[in-house]
């Protein structure tokens, strides 16, 4: 199942709220396969993000700092990059929770023509949030943790990023819980977390979407 038909599924879900089933479907059991092929983590999830936020402020080629996308009611977030990168830490320590009831994608990013300020947004169901501030120091580094979105054309392989990120965990019921986008040094890296009962991998992959090792933490 593919973009437009994972958003409609998912739409429906929302819609349905407190029924117990979909079709034929018990809830519990369409949200556990909806979560095992990836939680409607999506290429056209990103790629509406990023149109919505350039709409939004005017820019070309938008500049970013960290970009995570999470499934749908992922009780069971956690991430754990290996090096992790000093703006990722940044984020997750400015963040609460996570967890949402629709596939989301968090996007940090520099306004265009203010080299020293970031904002937040988030993207769900179709909409762009408004912005929040982020408190920037004196000793962070922008220019070096920045990238366009341009230059991760993996943003567009989201569905064979999961794919590969299952198959590469051989985790029995694993389930992807987040991925994320920075650079790492001068690199710029897609990072999925599989969780399953017993056991968490990590997936890496290049920034063209190239997988390119996994290890379990």
């Amino acid at each position: 199942m593919r973009d437009g038909s994972w958003f409609r599924v998912l739409v429906c879900l929302v819609v349905l709220g407190t029924s117990g089933c979909v079709g034929a479907v018990d809830r519990a059991d369409f949200e556990d396969q909806v979560r095992e092929r990836g939680g409607g983590l999506v290429s056209s999830l990103p790629r509406d993000a990023i149109a919505a936020l350039a709409q939004r402020t005017g820019a070309t080629d938008l500049e970013a700092n960290v970009i995570i996308l999470t499934p749908p009611n992922s009780t069971r977030f956690r991430l754990t990059l290996n090096d992790q990168p000093a703006q990722v830490t940044r984020y997750l320590a400015g963040e609460e929770v996570l967890a949402a009831r629709a596939p989301t994608v968090r996007l940090r990013v520099r306004p265009p023509d203010r080299s020293r300020q970031l904002d937040d947004y988030f993207f769900t169901l179709g909409d762009l949030s408004a912005p929040r501030p982020v408190r920037v120091s004196a000793a962070d580094d922008l220019d070096g943790e920045d990238f366009t979105v341009s230059e991760v054309p993996g943003l567009s392989r989201i569905e064979d990023i999961v794919d590969t990120a299952l198959a590469r965990s051989t985790l029995p019921d694993g389930q992807v819980t987040v991925i994320v986008v920075s650079r790492f040094g001068r690199e710029i890296r897609i990072v999925a977390n599989v969780l399953s009962p017993r056991s968490e991998m990590v997936a890496e992959f290049d920034r063209t979407g190239t997988f390119l090792r996994v290890q379990q933490v």
